[in-house]
This record gives structure tokens, C-alpha cells and sequence, in this order.
């Protein structure tokens, strides 16, 4: 919930690094995009990090979608961006499908070793998995690179995209768990685990590609379209990302009932619906009156910039 928090915040920086971006509050623009970038490059990831040492993706991934709220609540105060009513219920299904996937997902798991992450990572299922997921990024990104700046079909494919590798957290969690384990054996067997296998290594070190490639092409999405549209797309991609490589690639899946598996796949379609109606947009209705400062903000009046 904290890692939700934060990345909600870093989130709007970049949003409003963008809206202040040449006027007379211009130091504002890289304060907040610095910020924006190390909340959600370091300081949502490395909670994240302890969240995923000590339980199941499936369980927690499905949480991310709690951005979609605070970013709903926060936005008319910090952005002056009014949300549509359809947006209104499409983060509302967002939320009902976030609770029902938590819910009826796995709630335990295996310690990891060096065995187990193995066996989950270097599967048919695994890779067949990421070789998807390869492929979508390269149509996305194709398509995005075809489409003008400002385009609302480009902003709902690279908030996609970027959700959707951001959501691709197999890698953070394999290692967080892997770390959580091994350093709870002391300090000799934790380097042992580390040294004597390049696995470890590599699958951090992919964890910290993902979340790098997810971030700048979130700081990209965030500077071009309004936070409310952008937020529900990205976390909306990042839940079913998440709940897909949880189930795809590490199996968390397999050790719950039928029926249990049937809600998590509804709460997942809700999340998707949720997704399709909050990026909705109103041609005719003004998303957003500026960047309101603290001191605006505290004087309840926004700053109109063009």
C-alpha cells in the first residue's frame, strides 16, 4: 500500500513537471521531475522489493490498482484535472476487480532457493510467456513511434506498454524472495547462494531493466497526456501483467481451487474493463486547469497555464 502511495506521487511530479515546463515556475519542472523519477525508480521499487520477499505475486500485484484511487482522489487538488463519471466507475472497477483478485488469489508459498527458482523461471510455460510479451513490446512501440504526439490511441498503447513491463515483476519477485531466504540463513550461505550461480544475478539484474524501462517510459506518458487517463491505463496494464507472470511463469496458481481460479480470472477482467472505461476522455471537456504549487494549493486557486 505504501509503494502504492509513492508511486502515485511520483506519478503527478511527472505530470506536473510537464504542465509548469516553460513558464516563471520553469524550477519546478526539475524539482518535480527529478523527484518524480526517484520515487518511482528507487523509492516505490525498493518497497516493493520487501513486499514480494514475503509474499505471492498474485496477491500483491493485484494491489497496484489502489494507484488508480489515490491518483482519483489527489488530482483535483494537486493537477486541477476534473475526472469524467465514466472514468469515475472505471476506477471504481478497477478497485472491485484490484479486491477480488487479492482476495481469491494464493495466500502462502514456498520458501525460495536456488532449486525453485530454477524450476519456475526455466520452463516451456516461462519462456513461451516472455517471448510474448517481447513480441506485444515491439508492436506497441512500433505502433507508438507511427502515431503523432498527442494522440490518444498512442497515450492508451504506451501506457500499456509501459504498465505492462513494469508488470512483468517475476524477476523482482524470484530475487526478493530469493534474497529473503538466503539472508535469513546468515551472511556465508547468503553469499554462497549469490556466488556460486550466475541465475541470482541475472534474474536481478533483469528485475532492474524492467523496472528502468517501465520508468522512463512512464516519465515519457506522464509529460504528455493527463494523469487521469494515465495512471488508470498504466496500473490497469501493470495488474494484468502482474496477475499474468505470477500465474504464467511461476505457477501461483497451481496450489488453489478451481473456484478460486475462476474469481482471480474475474477479478482480472474487471480490472480490464475498469482499464477501458477510466482512460476515457471527453474531447469537448477541459481535463485539466494547471499545476497548483503548494502555496496555490493551500490557497484553494490553480494556476491556468497554456
Amino acid at each position: 500500500v505504501l509503494a502504492t502511495m509513492c508511486g502515485t506521487v511520483g506519478k503527478q511530479l511527472l505530470r506536473c513537471s510537464k504542465l509548469v515546463e516553460g513558464t516563471r515556475k520553469a524550477a519546478w519542472s526539475h524539482l518535480a521531475l527529478g523527484t518524480g523519477l526517484i520515487l518511482n525508480v528507487l523509492g516505490g521499487p525498493v518497497l516493493e522489493v520487501a513486499a514480494y520477499g514475503q509474499a505471492p505475486q498474485t496477491l500483491l500485484a493485484p494491489l497496484s490498482g489502489l494507484d488508480v484511487l489515490w491518483n482519483i482522489l489527489l488530482v483535483p487538488y494537486t493537477l486541477g484535472e476534473r475526472a469524467s463519471l465514466t472514468q469515475i466507475v472505471g476506477c471504481i472497477l478497477l478497485v472491485a476487480g484490484t479486491a477480488l483478485t487479492a482476495d481469491a488469489g494464493p495466500h502462502t508459498e514456498r520458501p525460495y532457493t536456488l532449486d525453485i527458482m530454477r524450476e519456475r523461471l526455466l520452463t516451456r510455460s516461462a519462456l513461451t510467456y516472455i517471448a510474448v510479451e517481447v513480441a506485444l513490446f515491439l508492436l506497441g512501440m512500433t505502433y507508438v513511434a507511427r502515431q503523432p504526439i498527442g494522440c490518444r490511441r498512442r497515450g492508451f498503447v504506451l501506457g500499456c506498454v509501459a504498465g505492462g513491463i513494469g508488470g512483468n515483476l517475476f524477476c523482482m519477485k524470484a530475487a526478493a524472495s530469493l534474497i529473503s531466504v538466503t539472508w535469513a540463513g546468515g551472511l556465508d550461505y547468503f553469499l554462497q547462494v549469490w556466488t556460486s550461480n550466475p541465475l541470482p544475478l541475472i534474474v536481478a539484474g533483469s528485475a532492474a531493466l524492467i523496472g528502468a524501462s517501465s520508468a522512463v517510459l512512464l516519465a515519457h506518458a506522464m509529460r504528455e497526456f493527463d494523469a487521469t487517463m494515465m495512471v488508470a491505463t498504466y496500473e490497469g496494464a501493470f495488474v494484468i501483467s502482474g496477475c499474468a507472470s505470477g500465474v504464467a511463469v511461476l505457477g501461483e496458481l497451481d496450489i488453489v481451487s478451481p473456484e478460486r481460479r475462476t474469481l482471480y480470472t474475474l477479478g482480472v477482467f474487471t480490472i480490464v474493463a475498469g482499464v477501458l472505461a477510466a482512460q476515457h476522455h471527453d474531447p469537448h471537456r477541459p481535463s485539466s486547469r494547471g499545476f497548483m504549487t503548494p502555496v496555490d494549493s493551500a490557497a484553494a486557486t490553480g494556476v491556468m497555464f497554456s
